[in-house]
């Protein structure tokens, strides 16, 4: 989204904000949908349990790290680094991509 709206001229950092913001909800929504999956897993019994609290705790922050770098450092990252204007020539696969 972000690089679309810096395509279609926004400033980056203008583009950075809005695009993050149109995700948001997606990401959010997202990982708490599967956090919530591993917390079954997180409170299991047994031997079993045992084996998988570990699983479920590292799954579970890996994902919750990875919906705040989504929603804080990329938008960042792209603000600096696209720049307004700058447009360039897709490769063979992202032609076929562009096709559908």
């Amino acid at each position: 989204n972000i690089v679309r709206h810096v395509e279609d001229g926004m400033k980056p950092f203008d583009a950075a904000v809005r695009g993050a913001r149109e995700m948001a909800f997606t990401i959010v929504s997202i990982s708490i949908s599967l956090v919530a999956v591993l917390i079954p897993i997180f409170f299991m019994p047994g031997v079993i349990g045992l084996l998988f609290h570990e699983f479920a705790v590292v799954v579970g922050l890996s994902i919750l790290v990875s919906a705040v770098v989504s929603l804080t450092l990329v938008p960042m990252l792209c603000s600096r680094l696209l720049k307004a204007g700058e447009h360039h020539e897709d490769g063979p696969l992202g032609r076929l991509f562009e096709r559908g």
